[in-house]
């Protein structure tokens, strides 16, 4: 038996909690232990199928040897969640990929999105000037701006990748 963990961020209604999954898968007869990195997931309503339709966020760094696209520090929201932050996040198009030099004219959900670290301010303040929402909501918000302003402190944007 081979056991991997599995660990996620999930929403609860008493709040954000990372939640420990364990896995038996049989391998070549021998025991073994190995931890495995997970995308952590942030959710808010979210019910259906757990891989399912949704955006992937990371950091971006614009010199390769800056960072890496590590799992445990990426951020994956399903596309029914990412709705709340859809609207704030499609403000700063059209943009220029910072990569490419490439025009996009529009958040893409079935390709990468290089967003630069200066239009994330724009994208944070709005979210964080929503007023009127439930609890539940302000509470996945406030994760979610958190997670970005961590990441933001190091990074030179974030990367939106839908996998429509």
């Amino acid at each position: 038996m081979v056991y991997t963990e599995e660990y996620r961020l999930e929403y609860h209604k008493k709040g954000f909690m990372l939640q420990r999954e364990e896995h038996r898968s049989r391998s070549d007869g021998s025991m073994a232990s190995r931890s495995k990195s997970v995308i952590p997931v942030l959710r808010y309503r979210y019910e259906g199928p757990r891989r399912n339709i949704g955006y992937t966020l990371s950091p971006l760094y614009l010199n390769e040897e800056a960072g890496g696209d590590q799992p445990e520090e990426m951020l994956f929201i399903y596309s029914e969640d990412f709705e709340y932050l859809q609207p704030a996040v499609s403000r700063v198009f059209p943009l220029t990929d910072p990569v490419t030099g490439e025009e996009m004219a529009s958040l893409d959900p079935c390709w990468e999105n290089p967003i630069p670290k200066s239009l994330w301010e724009s994208i944070l303040t709005e979210l964080e000037q929503q007023a009127g929402l439930d609890s539940e909501l302000q509470n996945f918000l406030e994760q979610f701006i958190s997670w970005a302003r961590n990441h933001l402190r190091t990074a030179d944007g974030i990367e939106i990748t839908g996998n429509l």
